[in-house]
């Protein structure tokens, strides 16, 4: 199998540009959004059955999931679902704010984000490479709250401008984590201020990672959202939306998750403690729905 990252492939680079996105938004309003699914599910699937290497690594993340055998078509499946996922990540972009809106169905758990939020602190979101993640600023702008998205920077700093533009629509701000040493203040000033911060948990990058238990393996899972909230004394809520069959979604969100150490030397484990809490509520979703989980790269610790 190679061992070549999806992202150093050659259809992954031609196609994760701004521009393509840019194009894709400017047709959208000549084709919409049912055929947008198709063309953009046909370019995946032929992704996928082209790269084997990557599909195969799919598959093993699945395995991760259940101990029955994980199927090749299962894997393509998960390449299937994005193509529709990243056709509505530029129709929704496209679309008026009220025809966007309506792609939401009920959500389930919003008031343990309002309880949460109740004290005048933000909240701290911690979510998953799962479904339409993006969406929840859409959802979470519907229900006038306000949001913050710490993400690592794109490949290029004009797709990172793209993907903050597409956030302001939904007054949802972007801080890019990593590269400015000023980020973190960034990120707590949102916190101060009473703003939701999201973070991606599933996929630790900058970090070692905690390893936690699935039921075929283990994975890496990020500690930041535990540590900011170590930090910050913000509660911590899991956050995940669903694409529900007929193609509308779900925004979820878990009873939020507080660290609480008594002394210094206790902290350590606080926050692993937190974080196996975050992985187990996240982890529920994606087991009953895994090929809405968009892992490329491999995730087995």
């Amino acid at each position: 199998m190679s061992g070549r990252s999806h992202t150093e492939r050659w259809a992954y680079q031609r196609l994760y540009q701004d521009s393509i996105f840019s194009l894709c938004t400017r047709l959208y309003p000549y084709t919409r959004r049912p055929v947008f699914q198709a063309v953009s599910r046909t370019v995946a699937w032929t992704y996928a059955m082209t790269q084997p290497a990557v599909r195969e690594v799919v598959r093993r993340n699945l395995q991760l999931l259940r101990k029955e055998p994980v199927s090749e078509a299962e894997a393509v499946r998960v390449f299937v679902n994005f193509g529709a996922t990243i056709a509505d990540y530029v129709a929704v972009g496209a679309m008026p704010v009220k025809k966007a809106q309506s792609l939401q169905e009920n959500d389930g758990g919003l008031e343990h984000l309002r309880a949460a939020m109740s004290g005048g602190r933000g909240v701290i979101l911690a979510t998953a490479h799962f479904s339409f993640f993006e969406y929840g600023a859409v959802a979470l702008g519907k229900a006038g709250i306000p949001l913050t998205i710490g993400t690592l920077p794109e490949p290029t700093a004009s797709l990172t401008e793209w993907r903050a533009k597409w956030r302001q629509r939904w007054n949802t701000e972007t801080v890019p984590v990593g590269a400015d040493p000023f980020s973190s203040i960034q990120i707590v000033r949102s916190l101060d201020a009473g703003r939701c911060v999201a973070l991606l948990a599933d996929r630790p990058i900058a970090e070692h990672g905690l390893p936690i238990s699935l039921p075929n393996g283990r994975t890496l899972f990020s500690t930041a959202p535990a540590i900011l909230a170590a930090m910050t004394r913000c509660p911590v809520v899991p956050v995940i939306v669903l694409r529900l069959r007929g193609g509308k979604y779900r925004l979820i969100a878990k009873p939020p998750i507080h660290v609480e150490a008594a002394s210094r030397e206790l902290r350590k484990q606080a926050i692993e403690d937190c974080t196996r809490q975050i992985a187990a509520e996240l982890f529920e979703e994606i087991i009953q729905h895994p090929t809405q989980w968009y892992q490329f790269v491999p995730v087995s610790a």
